[in-house]
C-alpha cells in the first residue's frame, strides 16, 4: 500500500476508478477522490448487490432476485494498481465482489471464480487473447461509419492508424501490457491487436485494461472502438480469440513431440472435455444476440462442433509450433469467442470444461482437416460434427441442459446467470426490426 500512495503522490493522482466487470461483460465502478484512499482499498466500495447481474440493457432481469435489498463490496486487488495515461491525474483498479460484512466470498464475481478454477488445477495454466475491434467515426451526418476502408493487412492502413496506434501501444506498455503485433483486419475500419500471453488471471485483467485503454485512447481522438461481434451485415466479424497451453516444471502439457500432430494425451483430453461442453460454453464466450451473426460458416470464426490442425474453420484450432520454439509455441485456440465476454468467466469455463476432460478422460474423436461443412450428413453423424448454437436462445438452452456448469458455479451464480441472458433474448426476439417492417407492413 505504502508504494500505491507513494505513486500517487507522484503522479499527483487525484482521482482513482474502482472498477470491475459485470457478469455482462460492462466495465463499470466508482471514482475516489484526493491521494488518502488507504481506507477505500481496505473496505472497497459499496455497490448494490444486483450490480453483478445489471445487464447491457443497463437494467435488472424482472425476475432477477438480485434487486434492492442488499449490497456487496467491491475490493480492489492491489496488484492492478495502474496510473492511466489517457486520463490525467487518475489511477484505476480491479475489484472483486466480497460480502459487505464479512469480506467472504460472493459467489457471482467472475473474477474470483476464475481464480478458484485456477486453484483446482494442477497445472499453470496461460492464456491470450487476439482482440478484434472496429474503429469508427462519425460523417458529416452524424451516423457512424468506418474509420478507413484500407485492405486486410494492407500498409496503408498501418500508416492511417499509425498515429492512434502507437498512441494505445505506448499507453499498453506504461502499463505493463506487452503487445506481440498488430495489423489492419479483414473488414473497413477493422484491427487486430495480440497482447503477449500471461498467467490466466493476469492476462483478464490485461484484457479488463485493453478494452478500457484502447476505449480511452480513441475517444480522444474523437473516434468510437466497438468490439461489437458483427457490427456491420456486409463486414467481417471481431473475435477475441483465446490461446491456451498447460505448463509444470517447464514442460508444455498440451505438446508430444512423439505424436503425429504434437498434441499430448493430456492435450486430447482436455480438447475433448472442451467440446463436450462447447454448446453450453457459448453462453459465456459469446453471450450476445449480435454472437452469433459472426458464427457462421465458411467465415473463419467457427460454426460446428470439431477441433483441427491449424484449420481455421474449427472451433477447436490447435496452433502447431514454431521452427525452432516449438514446444514453447505450440497452444490450442478457441475461435467461438467474442469482446463481449467477461474474460474471467470465459476463461474460467473453458478452463474448467477442459480439466473435466483431463479428469474423465474424454476422447475428442477424429480431428478435422478441411472444412467441417465439406463432409456429408452420414460423415457428420459418424464424427459427432454438429452445429454450434446458432441463436443466443439456442445456447441458453444448451447451458441450462449442461449439469456440469450447474455443478461448477453457486445455484446463486448459475440461475442468474440464465435470467440475465434469456432477458437479452426475451428483448430482442420481441424487437421489431427494420427488416420486418420494410418486408411486411406493404405486403399485407
Amino acid at each position: 500500500m505504502d508504494k500505491i500512495i507513494e505513486k500517487m503522490k507522484k503522479e499527483n493522482i487525484k482521482y482513482t476508478r474502482f472498477l470491475y466487470m459485470d457478469n455482462d461483460g460492462v466495465i463499470r465502478g466508482n471514482i475516489a477522490v484526493g491521494n488518502d484512499i488507504e481506507k477505500n482499498f481496505e473496505t472497497g466500495q459499496s455497490f448494490s448487490i444486483g450490480m453483478p447481474f445489471f445487464s447491457v440493457l443497463d437494467n435488472s432481469a424482472p425476475d432477477s432476485k438480485f434487486g434492492c435489498l442488499g449490497e456487496l463490496s467491491a475490493v480492489p486487488d492491489k496488484n492492478t494498481f495502474r496510473v492511466l495515461p489517457y486520463a490525467s491525474n487518475t489511477a484505476a483498479v480491479i475489484c472483486d465482489f466480497v460480502k459487505k460484512s464479512t469480506h467472504e466470498a460472493s459467489g457471482v464475481c467472475a473474477r474470483s471464480i476464475l481464480k478458484g478454477v485456477l486453484k483446482s488445477i494442477d497445472f499453470d495454466a496461460n492464456i491470450g487473447f487476439e482482440n478484434e475491434f472496429y474503429v469508427l467515426k462519425k460523417d458529416e451526418n452524424g451516423k457512424l461509419i468506418p474509420f478507413d476502408r484500407s485492405l486486410c493487412f494492407a500498409s496503408d492502413g498501418m500508416n492511417k492508424w499509425q498515429e492512434v496506434m502507437d498512441e494505445i501501444i505506448s499507453a499498453l506498455e506504461v502499463q505493463g501490457i506487452v503487445v506481440e503485433k498488430y495489423h489492419p483486419e479483414y473488414g473497413a475500419g477493422q484491427h487486430e491487436i495480440v497482447m503477449k500471453y500471461n498467467e490466466a488471471l493476469k492476462m483478464c485483467d490485461e484484457e479488463f485494461m485493453f478494452r478500457e485503454t484502447v476505449r480511452g485512447i480513441c475517444n480522444k481522438h474523437g473516434l468510437l472502438t466497438s468490439f461489437m461481434p458483427k457490427p456491420f451485415q456486409d463486414q467481417a466479424g471481431s473475435g477475441m480469440h483465446m490461446h491456451i497451453s498447460l505448463w509444470k516444471d517447464g514442460n508444455n502439457l498440451l505438446f508430444d513431440d512423439n505424436d503425429k500432430y504434437k498434441l499430448s494425451t493430456i492435450g486430447k483430453y482436455f480438447v475433448g472435455g472442451i467440446l463436450r461442453h462447447i454448446k453450453a460454453l457459448c453462453a459465456f464466450t459469446a453471450p450476445t444476440v449480435n454472437s452469433y451473426k459472426r458464427l457462421v460458416p465458411h467465415s473463419w470464426a467457427s460454426a460446428f462442433t470439431c477441433y483441427g490442425f491449424d484449420n481455421r474453420e474449427a472451433p477447436i484450432r490447435i496452433i502447431s509450433g514454431q521452427k525452432g520454439n516449438e514446444e514453447k509455441s505450440y497452444n490450442i485456440e478457441f475461435k467461438p469467442i467474442d469482446g463481449t465476454c467477461n474474460p474471467y468467466l470465459a476463461a474460467a469455463v473453458i478452463l474448467a470444461a477442459g480439466m473435466d476432460g483431463v479428469k474423465n478422460k474424454i476422447e475428442p474423436g477424429k480431428p478435422v482437416l478441411c472444412d467441417p461443412l465439406s463432409f456429408s450428413e452420414e460423415e457428420q453423424a459418424e464424427r459427432r460434427i454438429s452445429r454450434l448454437p446458432e441463436t443466443l436462445g439456442q445456447s441458453i438452452e444448451e447451458l441450462e441442459n449442461d449439469e456440469f456448469f450447474k455443478r461448477m458455479f453457486t445455484k446463486d451464480m448459475y440461475e442468474e446467470y440464465i435470467k440475465l441472458k434469456r432477458f437479452q433474448w426475451t428483448e430482442y426476439i420481441r424487437y421489431v426490426s427494420d427488416w420486418e417492417f420494410n418486408k411486411y407492413v406493404g405486403a399485407y
